[in-house]
């Protein structure tokens, strides 16, 4: 089972999933204010409310367009989730070919839409 974590500007969007179900996909708000161990509190709220163990968690992927708060989720899953995080970015195999003069400057979020549509979809 795996942890994904999308910040995003208003909402952080999670979802814990598999190769055959999606258990959860829920929001919180993002607020710069708060701190891991809130951010850890949340979480494990949210394996409570559905029940799961998070002993089930093999990793996290961490997808963010708010790069203040990638070390803060990183703690506050660290805190919960002894496993691998891994987080979008440059230095991170996706198995895209991004062709533009800046890769860097395109969104994680694009990235892995592009990820999970080229999973589904056989491309062009």
């Amino acid at each position: 089972m795996i942890l994904a974590i999308e910040i995003g500007n208003t909402n952080i969007v999670l979802g814990c999933l598999d190769d055959d179900k999606i258990y959860f996909v829920e929001r919180i708000s993002t607020n710069l204010g708060c701190t891991d161990f809130e951010y850890a509190v949340k979480v494990k709220s949210l394996f409570d409310i559905y029940n799961i163990d998070i002993k089930q968690i093999e990793g996290t992927v961490i997808s963010s367009v708010v790069p203040r708060l990638v070390e803060t989720i990183k703690e506050a899953v660290s805190k919960l989730i002894d496993k691998p995080i891994k987080v979008v970015g440059p230095g991170l195999k996706t198995g895209l070919n991004i062709r533009m003069d800046s890769p860097s400057n395109v969104g994680t979020d694009l990235i892995v839409n592009a990820v999970g549509a080229l999973q589904k979809y056989e491309p062009p």
